[in-house]
């Protein structure tokens, strides 16, 4: 806190961190306990920046404004709303609608966010502006979201410093923002504080103080009061600050203690709207001068219109001693002021009441449209199920809670979820919406292995419905667990059947690819080529899973793409996390593996904040395949382990298919063909639990290898003849691009060398690459080295760029074999320190890993070629 010179004691360090971010303009994350001083760093902050010439604009979280879509920024640029006029069109509309000011359609929340990045860089150009936001954690999520799109995009001379309270999350921290952890004050500092604020303090009291406050700045300064009035009790020190707020307040006058009321309940702080409230509540016209006294006791500051508490401990303070029925009758007397204002009189209302009441639940469900309309979800959420909690119906009101949840379930909020689902299971559902619930359960619950009982059941259930999207949402359910796990043939033609009597759409052509991808490959892939393009995430969605199920990746990979982008924009994080974990494994096919390691690791890390185990374990393995291909042996073993103790407790053959690939292209990796074989080769025997219809495409090419170097041609050769009939009635990419290539080389053969590269291989460049390494080696071994020489060359450069360090390896050795320059030791910064070590080649090998021939190889080349 500020001592009598209004400059911080103990806190020097910190505050002269603040003061340098200001100009290096990297956002600062301030995080501490409550109390311990961050607020009054952000007002150092402040003053600094006004020295300075800043322009300060300031915003802090108030717990009951979270339910306010965009209260935050609104606070934050009330001063210079008069600028919007310098965005552009879209931009400002965007803007102004999220903050009521303008009518329209839902606003996107990514043009929301770049119009507040606009708009503080245009503020910039005139002069440097400071963000100073306090209690981010209790900020609405919309503008909480918006502050960190901000962060991350670093507008030229704007600064940004934020404070949290430590334990709360934020998607502030991951933005690149730097941390500054704000602890206790050491005693030294603490007996500076007690001395200026509690001089009377005997040693002994002291000595007591400072052990409570643990270095507390504002324990150090209202603890001796506490302990003065009633002894230091067996609170927390937050409940002992609380009370010690409480009880300065109710030592004030009556009109007083009713305005602090007032302000404690409205998350809003202009001066007029409290007294108008106040004069409602009293019956007395109220003026100015109410707040004098609680301002001279240090609770509130009132300045330009605006009455802010000094601390969000004085609020809960007031709000703790004042009691229920009060603060009831506080937002009563403030809903009766809001006439021209019916989203917040909705609030109001609602917070005024303990029983049901349907009116105000009507009100409320309005706002929830109206939340949605700014684009504000999280907002929607909270007003449908309070809606619920104050409607008479039962069967209304589990209709209630039933929306809230499918819009829980956008943001990725398994647990808020899960509570609606638990609660609207207890109402007199219709038929309807007990179909919506199944569907809804459905939705984090990605397949129990082999429960085709369930699978009929939920076509069932969609069949009995009048409503076509929910129909086809079931089924999609249906369908994914057909794809996770073996549920047999005749559930998954059931759900075909089911699906074929409903309209084609997005959705009814993924259940088809999802429940049959094999049988009905054909039949999706002409649905998809006759697609137009569409700027709705959901339906691109559920397209790109539809065309990777069916294995047309390069589609795939350009539906998610645009999927992801607008699901990211709408902070729908349960679906993002689904769109990244198929990106990650449609990239690593493909042959764009820095794009597939930034999806999996984002993808593992929604999936577990969302609840969705499924999606987090195939990100996992996605992963796991990942460090086999860039050579990670060790990596990729262990990543492949942990993924199966989860795929095989649940048997889920899709899963179980990908981490014998991992396993395999691991082996390979490291010159243990026979392993790689029998791990690969089991991909494809109906019989073994890892054998799956249609991600065993993805396995041919890599058993084609471990075939030929394991001394298994004839069985491997027996396998593709088994895939010919497959491909003959399915045209999908991924099977054929495979096909050709296992074709080539299990008969090494060239005019099936030629053949295979003359697809479009151009969205292909794995396979490419590795074509024309294995044809360049056929071509040398018939007595044919320089048409294989460029061929290799070609095959080695993409290795090197795509960053399959095993394959360009083995391109190096074929340069070599054809006795062509090798250079190396950019691609290979690992290997070149350790032959400078002069370690022996086999130790190398095991280290790297290396095949010890590669080891050989690199080390007669040497470094200067």
């Amino acid at each position: 806190m500020f001592d009598r010179e209004d400059t911080l004691t103990g806190r020097e360090s910190e505050s002269a961190l603040l003061a340098a971010a200001l100009d290096d303009g990297v956002p600062v994350l301030v995080l501490g306990d409550p109390g311990i001083g961050k607020s009054a760093l952000l007002r150092t902050a402040g003053a600094v920046a006004k020295a300075r010439a800043f322009r300060v604009l300031t915003l802090a979280g108030v717990q009951s404004e979270a339910a306010f879509p965009f209260a935050g920024l609104h606070q934050m640029l009330r001063p210079v709303l008069d600028a919007t006029e310098l965005l552009p069109d879209a931009e400002r509309h965007a803007l102004l609608s999220a903050f009521g000011l303008a009518d329209g359609d839902s606003p996107d929340p990514f043009l929301i966010a770049l119009a507040v990045a606009g708009l503080l860089a245009a503020l910039a150009t005139d002069r440097p502006t400071a963000v100073l936001a306090d209690d981010v954690q209790w900020l609405d999520p919309q503008s909480h979201q918006v502050l960190a799109f901000v962060a991350r995009r670093r507008p030229a001379g704007v600064s940004i410093i934020a404070a949290v309270r430590t334990g709360h999350p934020s998607p502030l921290r991951g933005t690149g923002v730097a941390e500054v952890t704000v602890d206790g004050v050491d005693d030294a500092a603490a007996d500076l504080i007690l001395a200026d604020h509690a001089p009377a303090l005997s040693p002994a009291e002291r000595r007591r103080i400072r052990a409570e406050a643990l270095g507390n700045p504002l324990a150090l300064r209202e603890l001796p009061a506490v302990a003065r009035r009633s002894g230091l009790r067996a609170l927390n020190l937050t409940d002992r600050l609380e009370r010690a707020f409480g009880g300065r307040a109710a030592e004030l006058p009556e009109p007083t203690r009713d305005a602090l009321l007032v302000a404690a309940v409205d998350p809003v702080d202009e001066l007029l709207e409290l007294l108008a409230g106040l004069t409602a509540l009293s019956g007395r016209k109220a003026g100015t001068e109410v707040f004098g006294p609680a301002e001279a006791a240090g609770l509130v500051l009132v300045d330009a219109g605006r009455v802010t508490f000094r601390h969000p401990l004085m609020r809960s303070g007031v709000l703790q001693a004042s009691g229920l029925a009060r603060q009831q009758a506080a937002n009563a007397a403030l809903a009766d002021v809001l006439a021209d204002d019916p989203y917040r009189r909705a609030w109001h209302r609602a917070q005024s009441i303990v029983g049901p009441d349907d009116a105000i639940a009507d009100d409320l469900e309005a706002n929830a449209v109206e939340a949605l309309r700014r684009g504000a979800v999280m907002s929607a959420i909270t007003d449908l199920e309070r809606s619920a909690q104050l409607t008479t119906a039962s069967q209304r009101r589990g209709h209630r809670l039933l929306k809230a949840a499918e819009h829980a379930f956008g943001l990725g909020r398994a647990d808020v979820l899960q509570e609606l689902l638990t609660t609207a299971a207890g109402t007199d559902l219709s038929e309807m919406d007990q179909a919506r619930l199944e569907w809804l359960r459905e939705i984090f619950n990605d397949g129990t292995p082999g429960d085709a009982e369930r699978v009929f059941e939920l076509c069932a259930i969609a069949e009995r419905s009048d409503d076509t999207d929910l129909a086809l949402n079931l089924l999609l359910g249906a369908a994914l667990r057909c794809w996770w796990a073996d549920t047999g043939p005749a559930a998954r033609q059931h759900v075909v059947a089911v699906a074929a009597r409903l309209p084609e759409e997005p959705r009814q052509v993924a259940v088809l690819a999802v429940a049959e991808p094999v049988l009905c490959a054909a039949q999706v892939i002409e649905a998809l080529e006759g697609c137009t393009g569409s700027a709705d995430p959901d339906g691109l969605r559920v397209l790109g899973m539809a065309a990777h199920a069916v294995g047309h990746e390069d589609m795939a990979a350009d539906l998610l793409g645009q999927a992801g982008m607008l699901l990211r924009a709408q902070g729908r994080l349960g679906l993002l996390s689904q769109v990244l974990s198929m990106e990650a494994m449609i990239h690593l096919v493909l042959g764009d593996l820095t794009r597939a390691a930034a999806a999996a690791a984002e993808g593992e890390r929604l999936a577990t904040e969302t609840g969705q185990p499924v999606w987090r374990t195939g990100t996992l393995v996605c992963d796991s395949i990942l460090q086999a291909f860039t050579g990670n042996v060790a990596e990729a073993l262990r990543l492949a382990a942990e993924a199966e103790l989860e795929a095989a407790r649940r048997r889920l053959n899709d899963l179980l298919s990908c981490v014998n690939l991992a396993r395999g292209a691991a082996w390979l990796s490291a010159g243990r063909y026979r392993d790689a074989y029998q791990v690969l080769r089991a991909a494809f025997d109906p019989g073994d639990p890892s054998f799956h219809q249609r991600e065993r495409f993805t396995s041919l090419m890599y058993l084609a290898d471990a075939a030929i170097r394991a001394g298994q041609v004839a069985d491997a050769s027996a396998v593709v003849a088994e895939m010919e009939p497959v491909a003959a009635a399915d045209p999908a990419p991924i099977l054929h691009v495979h096909l050709a290539y296992a074709r080539a080389v299990l008969a090494d053969a060239e005019e099936l060398y030629l053949e295979a590269l003359c697809r479009d291989l151009s969205r292909w460049p794995y396979a490419r690459a590795k074509l024309e390494l294995a044809y360049g080696g056929w071509l040398r071994r018939h007595g044919r080295p320089a048409q294989g020489l460029p061929l290799a060359a070609a095959a080695r450069a993409a290795f090197d760029r795509i960053g399959a360090i095993p394959w360009a390896d083995e391109a190096r050795l074929e340069l070599h074999a054809a006795a062509a320059p090798v250079p190396w030791p950019a691609a290979r910064p690992d290997l070149a320190a350790l032959l400078a070590a002069g370690l022996p080649d086999i130790e190398i090998a095991d280290r790297l890993p290396l095949r010890a021939d590669v080891v050989a190889l690199y080390r007669r080349t040497g470094p200067d070629q």
